[in-house]
């Protein structure tokens, strides 16, 4: 059964209110998800992280940035995302899956999404059953991760149950 974390529920809710839009939301569920780091680490699978999840060929070992700077390169990477997403999903989406499926292009890359089952079931409309897709992606390099089974989860919920009111 797929589950929301509390305390990002409330934060959920706080952004609805507030009257964010996807593109705002997303990026604060992201970031709650990837966690920030200002100086360049190694993640779970080799790969130099900074920031926000931030990775790829611009990462260096050593690399510090400032907060304004991740807060720069995770508005660049989510608009990536949303790029990739206008780019091959041609159904309409709910906000909640907007967002899920932001977060989840985000981390899997576009090459990943653009290859997926969850697109494919999603452009044939079947949304329930591309909801259940998100679960399958908790590994990364083969490596299962408890923290991507929670992020999967709730981007489960989301898919299935959009974004909380109240």
């Amino acid at each position: 059964m797929p589950k929301l974390p509390p305390s990002l529920r409330k934060k959920l809710i706080a952004l609805v209110l507030a009257g964010a839009g996807t593109v705002g939301i997303a990026t604060s569920y992201t970031a709650y998800w990837e966690g920030k780091s200002n100086e360049t680490y190694i993640d779970p699978t080799g790969t130099p992280t900074i920031c926000y999840g931030h990775t790829g060929p611009d990462v260096k070992p050593g690399m510090v940035k400032t907060d304004a700077e991740c807060l720069v390169l995770l508005k660049q990477d989510m608009a990536w995302a949303f790029a990739a997403i206008k780019r091959y999903v041609k159904v309409p989406l709910t906000q909640g899956q907007t967002v899920a499926l932001a977060s989840w292009v985000f981390w899997a890359g576009e090459t990943n999404f653009r290859n997926s089952t969850l697109l494919r079931l999603i452009n044939e409309g079947r949304m329930p059953a591309s909801c259940g897709q998100y679960i399958r992606w908790i590994y990364s390099k083969g490596q299962k991760l408890p923290g991507l089974e929670a992020r999967r989860s709730a981007d489960e919920w989301l898919c299935r149950y959009d974004l909380p009111q109240s």
